[in-house]
């Protein structure tokens, strides 16, 4: 015995090191989303549209104030700040390149609606209209700059090529170039940053530089507001809260299973017998959490908590037969040794029952769902292992003087009056078994929009990005049009001509695309020779006479009068463009995924118009994906059709095999069965009551609930069966069980409730749901599964059952 003690000990320590090892070493949080979506559908889109564009995404910085000049001021000192940044390859506060561009070559950057623009301005009638608006800003006072742009440009028609154009979804520049709101009260600097968002260490180091320039930012011009977004950002910012998460949720749990586990025994040293071998079950998941590929995604941190809540029950049991023994006279070790021979059995295939119906999210189509089934399930037998192990020792510790007979608990009492009667036991299985009813008649909950639960939305990146939306006019929901190819060549020019055909449609309410800032080289060379169909030269001569008849110098416009009578058919390559002033906006529209380039395109559709626009792509390109996550909410509808039937077939099966085999008695085991049936039904009505949002993530637990609150009407059943006295069956089962069922249920529940806290919405409603199934389900099998023995007990029997 002596021996098989040693070996047990020597196995803990040594599983403990390792785990607290590796966990040390190699316990990663995964801030990326991606693990998130499913795995078919458009989501694969938006993961490959993630990995090419997301760990290069643009840093922004937002500065607002209600001077316009101390608001420039400001963005201008930050974008010299940042520049110096050693993780920032580029900063910009305005786009210059318009200034600088030949007007001749305009067309080459314009779209459709842009060419139409340059063609009338060259019209007789909008030439000199554009020539008579010129010559008043150069009259203006205060027009010295004006001048010199417009004697290089004189009917602006780079401003025409550009206008109406933003340099991406929520970023537009002004005329002049500046990153700003009409007003100037707030600016942009758009930052190029070294490393990927989605590694760490890049992550870290950018975020850390930035928030020490914007700290001193705010102590040098009081006033204004500073504000941080970008893929970094929230990279950084989701990271933290998932650390947050984790360790406020695992913190309630514990506490909350230890108080309902010392309630319920009234003894606190209790805790010390069941508390370390559960913190070492966790200690044991969190090190084989170490060897999932990528880290831990954002649900299924939630394994802590779970873990913590559903493993306290197998203490409760081993503990409950450990006070037993104590008060059945044995010695402490003997009862410990008693505790776990009568224990281990069902308390472990209870474990791996429960562990399995985990299990069963591996069928999920979502990744994280299935992350967090896996954790669950290893998280639910290795605590039991550590409790089976563990407890019965350091309990003999704890109850080394004589245990009294413990009083039973006035509510039990009452809970079996309930049932006391017949009449009384029609009625309360009718009210218990009802949500069956009116989940059969229809009365669901709506599933809710699931991009809540993908999105953190109280992140401060986020926020700040929603304040951009507001300030310049953008619009968030927007879909990506992803193309893709191994010539990278070939991928600009299928993105630019499918950027042509949607700029034309009217069902399309806004379009950003690439080919504004870098078109591909074929599509240049059409735009060039549409321009070159106006005859520029003789557009020049009527240009020339207009400025005769204005009394405007030709000597100072020769220049660009020489070149329209000459147009430069020069192009520019993306090489060159990566080295300007544009390349800052570039990897917003240009990416790899492997070998092939990525281009991206955002637009939103006219409302009603999404089935047009969604074909028109299909039909203009057969390459190119739509995805974004606005589109997203279909896909995880789909996922959670088609994972619940199988992860519930799955939980159901295993439960019902369980149910057969533990209770071999076909009356037991429909009424176990009825109180698990009630249960999901039960939650399912109060979320529709209630308006607890149900997406993919948090109904996939209503299955999972089938497997891990079995137990209450298990241990209930089975103690009426060894039930010595037949008259006073159902009042001596709820006597000796229903304390330990309660403190299985609550701590369940105190395991998913501790969720609740969390600031990811996803988390926060899976801990809910559960919750109120693990409550829900104590209180179905209290009132199932007493009045089923009376109803189905012989009259008389039943009559005597109910003594005391």
């Amino acid at each position: 015995m002596l021996r098989q003690r040693l070996l047990w000990a020597a196995f803990v320590a040594l599983t403990s090191a390792l785990s607290a090892l590796a966990v040390g070493l190699g316990l990663r949080l995964d801030p990326d989303v991606a693990g998130l979506l499913p795995d078919g559908g458009e989501a694969p889109a938006l993961r490959r549209y993630l990995r090419a564009f997301g760990g290069a995404d643009l840093g922004v910085v937002l500065v607002e104030g209600a001077d316009p000049a101390r608001v420039e001021a400001a963005a201008e000192e930050l974008t010299r700040a940042f520049a110096a940044l050693p993780t920032v390859e580029r900063a910009a506060s305005r786009l210059e390149a318009r200034g600088e561009l030949d007007p001749m070559l305009a067309w080459r950057h314009a779209d459709a609606a842009g060419r139409a623009r340059l063609a009338a301005a060259l019209g007789d009638a909008g030439l000199r209209a554009r020539l008579e608006d010129s010559l008043a800003m150069m009259l203006a006072p205060g027009s010295g700059d004006a001048s010199r742009s417009l004697a290089h440009d004189p009917l602006r028609l780079v401003q025409l090529a550009f206008e109406r154009r933003d340099g991406g979804t929520g970023v537009r520049s002004r005329d002049d170039g500046a990153f700003a709101t009409d007003d100037g009260r707030a600016r942009l600097v758009l930052l190029r940053v070294h490393g990927e968002a989605l590694r760490g260490r890049d992550a870290h180091a950018f975020v850390d530089g930035a928030n020490a320039l914007l700290a001193r930012a705010r102590t040098d011009h009081p006033g204004l507001t500073f504000g941080l977004t970008g893929g970094h950002a929230i990279a950084v910012a989701t990271e933290g809260m998932l650390v947050a998460d984790m360790t406020r949720s695992g913190t309630l749990s514990f506490l909350a299973a230890g108080a309902v586990f010392a309630l319920v025994f009234r003894r606190v040293r209790a805790l010390l017998a069941v508390m370390p071998p559960l913190l070492l079950g966790t200690l044991w998941t969190a090190g084989a959490a170490t060897l999932l590929p990528g880290g831990i995604s954002a649900i299924a941190v939630a394994f802590t908590s779970v873990v913590v809540g559903v493993g306290v029950d197998t203490g409760v049991h081993v503990y409950a037969a450990l006070l037993e023994a104590r008060a059945a006279g044995l010695p402490p070790r003997e009862a410990a040794r008693e505790a776990r021979r009568r224990t281990q059995r069902p308390v472990l295939v209870a474990a791996a029952t429960a562990g399995l119906a985990f299990a069963s999210l591996g069928l999920s189509g979502i990744g994280a769902l299935r992350q967090l089934g896996l954790l669950c399930a290893a998280g639910e037998v290795l605590t039991a292992l550590a409790i089976v192990i563990l407890t019965p020792e350091l309990g003999a510790l704890c109850e080394r003087k004589p245990a009294r007979a413990s009083r039973g608990a006035r509510w039990v009492d009452a809970v079996h009056w309930l049932t006391a009667t017949r009449a009384r036991a029609v009625v309360c299985a009718a009210v218990a078994l009802a949500p069956i009813a009116l989940v059969a008649a229809g009365f669901l909950p709506r599933v809710a929009d699931a991009i809540v639960a993908v999105r953190p939305s109280h992140l401060e990146p986020a926020e700040v990005q929603e304040r951009i939306y507001q300030a310049f006019g953008g619009q968030r929901g927007h879909w990506v049009v992803v193309v893709s190819d191994a010539d990278a060549e070939r991928a600009r020019e299928r993105a630019d001509a499918l950027a042509e055909h949607l700029a034309a449609m009217p069902e399309v309410a806004a379009l950003d695309a690439p080919s504004l800032l870098a078109p591909a080289e074929r599509t240049q060379r059409d735009r060039l020779a549409e321009r070159d169909a106006l005859d520029l030269p003789a557009r020049a001569t009527a240009l020339e006479a207009a400025m005769a008849e204005l009394d405007l110098p030709k000597a100072r416009f020769a220049a660009a009068l020489a070149g329209m009578r000459a147009p430069s058919h020069e192009t520019v390559s993306l090489a060159s463009l990566q080295q300007g002033q544009l390349a800052i906006l570039l990897s917003r529209y240009l990416g790899a995924d492997g070998p092939e380039t990525v281009v991206a395109l955002y637009l939103h559709p006219q409302p009603g118009e999404e089935q047009t626009v969604a074909r028109a792509v299909a039909a203009a390109d057969p390459g190119a994906v739509l995805t974004g996550y606005s589109r997203l909410d279909h896909e995880l509808r789909a996922s959670l059709a088609r994972d619940l039937p199988r992860v519930g077939a799955c939980a159901g099966v295993l439960v019902l095999l369980a149910l057969v085999w533990s209770l071999r008695r076909l009356r037991d085991v429909v009424l176990a069965a009825l109180v698990v049936v009630a249960e999901v039904a039960g939650v399912l009505v109060l979320v529709r009551l209630t308006g607890i949002p149900l997406h993919a993530y948090d109904a996939l637990v209503l299955p999972v609930l089938l497997g891990i609150t079995v137990d209450e009407g298990m241990f209930l059943l089975h103690r009426a069966r060894a039930s010595r006295d037949g008259e006073r069956v159902i009042a001596e089962t709820l006597r000796a069980e229903a304390p330990a069922i309660a403190a299985t249920a609550l701590t369940t529940a105190a395991g998913f409730g501790a969720l609740a806290a969390c600031d990811f919405d996803g988390l926060r409603h899976l801990g809910i749901v559960g919750a109120l199934g693990s409550t829900l389900g104590l209180v179905v099998a209290l009132v199932v599964v007493p009045a089923g023995l009376r109803l189905t007990l012989p009259a008389r029997a039943a009559a005597r059952a109910g003594g005391a």
